[in-house]
């Protein structure tokens, strides 16, 4: 059930929510600490400078890669707990894919 926001208006449900989501790869640390909270329906856009770790906050939230820290959940599903049904509900595609 949703969560009433002030005024009455429920709120709509959490599509992708990540709190502490961290990275590195040897010594080098690619995500520090990331949060998350896109509600079902919206549009979204991760924008920033090459080598901010766009593609890794996606391909953690995708399942390719693994998180070092922090939690994540995708429609409702744990990331680490449930892999497959968080497959099962998206899909993804890179600029590239043609």
């Amino acid at each position: 059930m949703p969560t009433p926001r002030r005024g009455g208006d429920p709120q709509p449900p959490v599509a992708i929510s990540a709190t502490g989501l961290r990275k590195s790869y040897g010594d080098k640390t690619v995500l520090d600490g990331i949060d998350l909270s896109i509600p079902a329906g919206s549009v979204f856009a991760l924008l920033g400078p090459n080598g901010a770790g766009k593609t890794t906050v996606v391909k953690i939230l995708s399942t390719l890669v693994g998180a070092d820290g922090g939690q994540a959940r995708i429609a409702g599903h744990d990331l680490t707990a449930a892999p497959q049904a968080v497959r099962a509900a998206i899909g993804v595609t890179g600029q590239f894919s043609a």
